[in-house]
């Protein structure tokens, strides 16, 4: 009988040994290789401007934000707000028109200019067409005069 219950056992240890990859400890596997020398550096896709998505409600809080660099008279930082604005919503009139103000106090007359050409060209059927058209005059009229 004790011979019997050897191989009982023995048995029953050779069915177990199909479940060795429960009982044995896995090696960690090694991390994956970073190949992209930017994201190595810890530089992501931040510095690459990214198109936003359209978005009136975002782009109404740029244009207050850039209106309130305006007001503080940090010129540069205004532009960013517009801008911004104008990629969440390229028809804006009011970041248009913000735009080329803050261009104008600058003294940037050229690229005031620029800002209302693009409002006319990409808006022809805005209602503020006249008022961008009456601007872009007077910047010229002066431009001339110069």
């Amino acid at each position: 009988m004790k011979g019997r219950m050897w191989i009982i056992i023995l048995g029953s240890l050779a069915g177990l040994a199909g479940c060795e990859p429960l009982i044995a400890q896995s090696r960690p596997q090694k991390p994956a290789l970073i190949r992209d020398t930017e994201t190595a550096e810890g530089k992501e896709e931040a510095d690459v401007p990214k198109e936003k998505e359209y978005n009136p409600v975002m782009a109404e809080k740029a244009l207050q934000i850039g209106d309130y660099y305006f007001k503080k008279k940090n010129f540069d930082a205004a532009i960013e707000r517009y801008v911004e604005a104008l990629q969440y919503q390229p028809e804006l009139a009011g970041a248009y028109e913000a735009l080329g103000r803050t261009f104008e106090k600058k003294g940037e007359t050229l690229k005031a200019q620029e800002v209302y050409r693009d409002f006319i060209r990409k808006n022809p059927d805005s209602p503020k067409i006249a008022e961008f058209k009456s601007k872009l005059a007077k910047l010229e009229k002066a431009k001339s005069r110069n």
